[in-house]
């Protein structure tokens, strides 16, 4: 017999089921929708790649030429930053010889990925999400089909690839600058000798950074656009919801990056 209890039990587990359901619905539609670019890459024509390219290359000078600055600058404080803080922990042990190492796992393993990846989404994922959103109110897509072009292919595939090749592009300099910030200061403040410092810094830098690097970098550059796109794409009808859009754009990809990259570094080093 149901009682008044079971009734205020299904009213309180309600609103949770349908938040579960909507996002697996979201979680499958973003997935539908990856595997329709993926298609569509594999099916282009000869005569289709210059546009591609030309749209490619306007993604990657967004994405990551102008991104450049900040993640320079960011790279270099981080890496002096995190030198002077590992060292006065580790100073008080003994333990100044792994300093380099140290450093280098932490950049290149997490750090690097995790910060280039918030970069992209701030200032490429929001304005990816924006226009999506604008581009479909605007009646665009259905402008380009009309006269004969992919919408999938032309909008979708070159934001895509250029932000795999931004994203990898931009963890690899990262993590160059911010070796390079750590070792300034090591070789400028600290009692570091700069030739031990990189002689351990090489021996730090083993094939699991390498993999993880390129995996993250991948699965990063892929990740963050379609997310985005696909947010963007979700809107309506009014104009209000391109805000709506961006907002969800970046907080699914935040979301997206901390815990594919905590399964990645669990599934590497675990």
């Amino acid at each position: 017999m149901l009682t008044k209890a079971h009734f205020g039990l299904e009213r309180l587990t309600s609103p949770l089921g349908g938040g579960v359901w909507n996002w697996l619905a979201r979680l499958g539609s973003l997935a539908w929708l990856g595997v329709l670019c993926f298609r569509q890459l594999l099916s282009l024509r000869a005569n289709q790649l210059g546009l591609i390219y030309d749209q490619t290359k306007l993604q990657v000078r967004f994405t990551a030429l102008d991104a450049l600055p900040l993640a320079l600058l960011t790279a270099l404080l981080l890496g002096g930053i995190t030198l002077i803080q590992v060292f006065a922990q580790m100073s008080a042990f003994g333990a100044e010889t792994y300093l380099s190492q140290l450093l280098a796992q932490l950049v290149i393993r997490e750090l690097g990925p995790l910060l280039v990846s918030v970069i992209v989404i701030g200032r490429s994922g929001t304005a990816i999400a924006a226009e999506m959103a604008s581009i479909k109110l605007s009646g665009d897509v259905d402008a380009l089909c009309a006269m004969g072009v992919n919408p999938i292919q032309y909008l979708l595939v070159p934001r895509i690839l250029g932000g795999v090749i931004s994203v990898f592009s931009l963890i690899i300099i990262f993590d160059a600058a911010a070796l390079l910030g750590g070792f300034l200061l090591a070789w400028s403040r600290l009692p570091l000798s700069p030739s031990f410092f990189f002689h351990a810094l090489g021996n730090a830098i083993q094939w699991h950074e390498i993999i993880i690097t390129f995996a993250k970098a991948t699965i990063f550059g892929g990740l963050i656009p379609l997310i985005c796109l696909s947010s963007g794409l979700r809107v309506q009808s009014s104009s209000t919801e391109i805000p709506q859009a961006v907002t969800a754009a970046a907080v699914s990809s935040l979301v997206a990056v901390f815990l594919v990259g905590a399964f990645l570094s669990v599934l590497v080093y675990g």
